[in-house]
């Protein structure tokens, strides 16, 4: 299921997707490291989504690029949500 270009390219495209995120959100380095590990493991989690469903949009070899997608903002959002707002 997961080859060395398969995580290689998924985890550019993550990297990706969780450093423009930071751009846009981001203050601090905390948040940098914060949100490229969730956008790593959110888009990890619509990779192994789309594979275990089946589903497949938009794939780029074997990697779910609009399933990881989706799964890695909802992950982004979540994790700004509730850093903003700490349930204190």
């Amino acid at each position: 299921m997961f080859t060395l270009p398969t995580l290689a390219l998924a985890l550019v495209i993550a990297s990706i997707i969780g450093l423009a995120f930071y751009l846009v959100f981001g203050h601090g380095w905390l948040r940098l490291v914060v949100y490229w590990l969730v956008a790593v493991f959110g888009f990890f989690v619509g990779q192994i989504l789309g594979a275990l469903f089946q589903f497949s949009l938009l794939p780029i070899g074997s990697v779910n690029l609009l399933e990881g997608t989706i799964a890695c903002l909802i992950a982004l959002f979540v994790t700004r949500a509730v850093w903003k707002n700490p349930a204190a």
